[in-house]
C-alpha cells in the first residue's frame, strides 16, 4: 500500500505529466490521452511503481464521473441552429456505426469463441461504441471544426449512451424471457425516462441558475445539478448518462437572462478544467491496470480489430449520401476516427461479472483499445498534415473555449 508521501507525491507528478502531455500534443499531435495511459504502463506494468488492484474501485467511480463530465460538457457545445444542417446525419451516422459494430463483434463471439447467444449480443455491446473520452477531447483539442465535428460528437456522445443501454438491458433480461422483447423493452423505457427527466429538469434549472450564476461558486451548484439529474434519473429506472447528454443540451439551447450568458462560458470553463482532471487520472490508471490477451484469444482479438475497420468503413461509405457535406479528408478522418475507451473497459469488467467463462473480456478490451488509439495518432496527423501547428501561447486563449459545432 501507498503511504501518505507516496500518494500525495504520485498526484502531483501525475497533473504535472497531464500538463505537459496536453502541451506536447499542440506540437506532436499525439493526443494526450495516448501520452498518459503510456505513463500509466510505465508506472505500473512495467516498473511495479502503481498497483492498480489497490484503485480498482476508485478507477471505476472515477471513470463514470469523467464520462458524466465529458457527455454533459458535449451536449452542452451543441448549438442546434448551427448544428440542425447536420444533426440528422450525425445521429443516423451514430446508430449505423454502433449497430454494425455491433453485429460483426457478436459474430466473431459467436464463430470463434462458441459463445451463447446471450453473452454475444453482450460481447457486440462491449465492442459496439467509439470513445466519447477520447474522441470528444480530440476534437477539441486539435480545434477539428466544420460539419465532421458535429457528426463525430454526436456519434461519439450518443455512441457511449447507446452501449451503456444495450448492455443494460442485457444484463436486466430475467432468464427465460425473449431476448429482442427483453432489449427493446429495457431500451425504450431507459430512453423514454431518460429525455422527459433531462428536458424538464432542464428547463427548470436554467430559470434558477439565472439566480445562481451571479454568486461565487455558482458553478459548483451546476454540478451538483448535473450529479443530480444522473442519480435521480437512474432511480427513475432510466439512462443516467443520456439524461446528463439531453440536460447539457437543453440548457445550451434554451433562452436564458443575459446575465446567465454572461457566465456560461466561466461556467464551461469550469467543467472543461474538471473533465480534463479527472479524465486525466483515469487514463493513466487505466494504463497501470492493462492487461494484454492471452495466447488462445489472439486470432479473436484480431478478427474484432478487423470487424470494427470494416464496420467503420461500411458505416462511412453506406451512409456518403447522407454524410455528403464531407469531404474526401474528412470522410477519411471518420473512417480512422474509432477509439474504444473508458465505456468499453467499463462495460467489459461489468459484463465479465455477470457471466460465465467471460474472464477474458476485460484483457480482450484493453487490447483492441491500445490499438484503436494508436490509430487515433495516425488520423490526427493524416488530417492536419498540411495545417500550421499552433504554439502554446496562441492555443492558451482558445483549449478554455468550448468547441463550437458547425
Amino acid at each position: 500500500m501507498l503511504n501518505e508521501t507516496q500518494i500525495f507525491g504520485l498526484l502531483g507528478a501525475l497533473l504535472m505529466v497531464a500538463f505537459f502531455a496536453n502541451r506536447l500534443s499542440t506540437r506532436t499531435r499525439v493526443p494526450d490521452l495516448l501520452v498518459l495511459m503510456v505513463a500509466g504502463l510505465v508506472a505500473g506494468p512495467l516498473t511495479g511503481w502503481l498497483h492498480a488492484s489497490e484503485f480498482a474501485a476508485f478507477t471505476r467511480y472515477l471513470g463514470t464521473f469523467a464520462l458524466i463530465l465529458i457527455l454533459f460538457e458535449a451536449g452542452s457545445e451543441i448549438r442546434l441552429r448551427e448544428a440542425l444542417r447536420h444533426f440528422p446525419a450525425g445521429v443516423l451516422f451514430a446508430f449505423i456505426s454502433f449497430g454494425a459494430s455491433f453485429g460483426m463483434t457478436a459474430l466473431v463471439a459467436r464463430w470463434l469463441l462458441g459463445l451463447p447467444p446471450h453473452q454475444c449480443l453482450l460481447f457486440g455491446g462491449v465492442f459496439g461504441c467509439v470513445s466519447g473520452t477520447i474522441v470528444i477531447p480530440v476534437l477539441q483539442q486539435f480545434e477539428i471544426g466544420g460539419a465532421v465535428s458535429v457528426v463525430l460528437l454526436l456519434e461519439a456522445a450518443l455512441g457511449d449512451v447507446i452501449a451503456v443501454i444495450t448492455v443494460g438491458s442485457l444484463t436486466n433480461i430475467a432468464e427465460g424471457d425473449p431476448l429482442l422483447g427483453g432489449l427493446l423493452r429495457g431500451v425504450a423505457t431507459r430512453t423514454v425516462v431518460a429525455i422527459l427527466a433531462a428536458v424538464i429538469s432542464g428547463l427548470l434549472w436554467s430559470r434558477a441558475r439565472s439566480r445562481l450564476a451571479a454568486y461565487r461558486f455558482g458553478s459548483i451548484t451546476q454540478l451538483g445539478a448535473v450529479l443530480l439529474v444522473y442519480a435521480g434519473t437512474k432511480i427513475m429506472g432510466g439512462s443516467g448518462l443520456l439524461a446528463v447528454l439531453a440536460f447539457g443540451l437543453t440548457l445550451a439551447n434554451v433562452r436564458g437572462a443575459a446575465g446567465t450568458r454572461r457566465h456560461e462560458g466561466d461556467l464551461l470553463t469550469f467543467h472543461s478544467d474538471l473533465s480534463f482532471l479527472v479524465r486525466s487520472f483515469f487514463f493513466v490508471l487505466l494504463g497501470a491496470s492493462v492487461e494484454l490477451i492471452g495466447r488462445d484469444y489472439v486470432l479473436a482479438t484480431v478478427a474484432i480489430l478487423g470487424g470494427l475497420g470494416g464496420a467503420r468503413i461500411a458505416s462511412v461509405y453506406g451512409l456518403k449520401w447522407a454524410l455528403r457535406s464531407l469531404g474526401n479528408a474528412e470522410r477519411q478522418l471518420a473512417i480512422s476516427l474509432f477509439p474504444r475507451g473508458l465505456v468499453n473497459a467499463v462495460l467489459a469488467i461489468e459484463v465479465a461479472a455477470h457471466g460465465v467463462g467471460m474472464n477474458f473480456l476485460p484483457a480482450m478490451t484493453f487490447t483492441v483499445i491500445l490499438v484503436t488509439n494508436l490509430l487515433v495518432v495516425v488520423a490526427t496527423w493524416r488530417f492536419q498534415a498540411s495545417a500550421p501547428i499552433k504554439t502554446p501561447e496562441a492555443m492558451s486563449g482558445s483549449e478554455s473555449a468550448p468547441l463550437r459545432s458547425g
